[in-house]
């Protein structure tokens, strides 16, 4: 099964282009739909950074990623992201 996606088609198993997102900066609460994945952008590669996220598939709790030191990509679909976690930026992709 084939995905037409921004003007191209993609084989199922291709990894599919990211056209948007937004940036969620350290210290803020934000819900917003489910995303397709995140990158994590610390600053910092000394002190380890927590992320914790709400993941699309489980609304009603949260968990947390530790000891992030180096920028991650993150390939999970979340729901919010927040305001406890230590990484310096979350990029939200869709």
């Amino acid at each position: 099964m084939d995905v037409r996606a921004f003007g191209s088609r993609y084989g199922f198993s291709a990894a599919l282009p990211y056209a948007s997102g937004f940036m969620v900066s350290a210290g803020t609460n934000k819900v917003f739909p489910a995303c397709r994945a995140l990158f994590v952008e610390t600053s910092n590669k000394n002190a380890d950074k927590t992320l914790i996220v709400q993941l699309a598939d489980s609304p009603s709790s949260f968990i947390s990623f530790d000891h992030i030191r180096t920028d991650v990509f993150l390939p999970v679909s979340a729901t919010a992201i927040s305001g406890i976690s230590t990484v310096d930026h979350v990029y939200v992709l869709y």
